[in-house]
Parts: C-alpha cells; sequence; structure tokens
C-alpha cells in the first residue's frame, strides 16, 4: 500500500471504475475485465470500499505483469491504479 503523502504524481486515468459496496474478488474481476478494453500504456483508476484491495490489486498486477502504480487510502475509499502493458513486458 501506498501512503497518499508520498504519492508520486499519478497520471490522469483513462478510465475510472467503480466497485464501491463489492467485496473481493469482485473489484479484481471487474478490473480484469476493464482492462481488456484498454489500449497498452492506458491506466484505470479503481475506487473501492473493501481494504482488502490494498493487497489484492498489486498482488494481482504482478500475476498478470500490469504496472501497479499506487493504492492508497482517500477516506472511506481506496483508490488504486493501474498501467495496462502488453505480452512479454517485464515488470
Amino acid at each position: 500500500m501506498t501512503q497518499a503523502a508520498a504519492l508520486p504524481e499519478l497520471p490522469e486515468p483513462t478510465l475510472t471504475l467503480d466497485t464501491s459496496g463489492l467485496l473481493c474478488p469482485i473489484p479484481i474481476v471487474k478490473t480484469a475485465a476493464a482492462m481488456k478494453g484498454l489500449a497498452v500504456g492506458e491506466v484505470v483508476k479503481v475506487i473501492a470500499t473493501d481494504a482488502g484491495i490494498a493487497t489484492d490489486m498489486p498482488m494481482w498486477c504482478r500475476a498478470t505483469r500490469h504496472e501497479h502504480l499506487a493504492t492508497f487510502q482517500d477516506g472511506a475509499r481506496w483508490l488504486s491504479y493501474v498501467r495496462k502493458r502488453g505480452r512479454g513486458v517485464s515488470p
């Protein structure tokens, strides 16, 4: 998890996905589906209320080789930024 105060400047997301009120694994399932519609290099911002996203999103990114940019708490919600990578791209 990245602390909001220590965040680098994050890119403007191509897509914002609001998964508020949904529990694990649904935010990750919806992120995976959304990534299929993005071009390599585009960014998705996921809004979640399930704190599990703080560990689930970085693990999912490692498993799928997408770039995890940040996940942090913003009040009662969690924000996660992921950049789509193409096939064969090393982490």
